[in-house]
């Protein structure tokens, strides 16, 4: 039998393929709700800010479900990170860096084209952009594994129904 911390290893690499994948193509994730989409949220979430940064989270097409990954974070009991997260999230709609804003910047670049965030998007944004670090290095990690894998083992015969 297959305990939560495999679960959740499992589910690190089945979120991106068929049939999981449809549960975030077709909005299904934004449902905070079902335990399966609270991990897909928080997977996408932490995947993204380990590859391209909190800039890059915000930018991302997993930056545009930003209030479901609050609750979320709130769902498995990281309320001081989501409590930060929405900080973040804040600061950039307040300081003109919307996720619409960043994606605007992108509608020049070609397809898979690879370039950073400052080389994208300039200084424009580099007061919030280093306000927004600031606050994500106040994130507190280490808690947020064994909050997922514990939410895991409380969920794993819905999260076990859907996959």
């Amino acid at each position: 039998m297959m305990d939560a911390s495999e679960l959740l290893d499992d589910l690190l690499v089945q979120i991106y393929e068929p049939p999981l994948a449809n549960i975030r193509d077709d909005g299904r994730i934004s449902d905070t709700t079902n335990p399966l989409s609270v991990i897909m949220l928080l997977i996408d979430y932490e995947t993204e800010c380990s590859m391209n940064g909190i800039t890059g989270y915000l930018g991302n097409s997993s930056g545009q479900r930003l209030p479901e990954t609050i609750d979320a974070l709130r769902t498995i009991g990281c309320s001081d990170h989501a409590d930060v997260l929405h900080n973040i999230g804040s600061t950039a709609a307040t300081g003109g860096m919307t996720h619409a804003a960043i994606q605007n910047d992108r509608t020049q670049l070609k397809p898979y084209s690879v370039t950073s965030f400052v080389e994208l998007h300039g200084d424009k944004w580099a007061e919030v952009s280093d306000t927004i670090h600031n606050l994500y290095d106040t994130i507190d990690w280490d808690a947020f594994w064994p909050a997922m894998t514990s939410f895991v083992a409380n969920n794993m015969n819905a999260i076990q129904r859907q996959i």
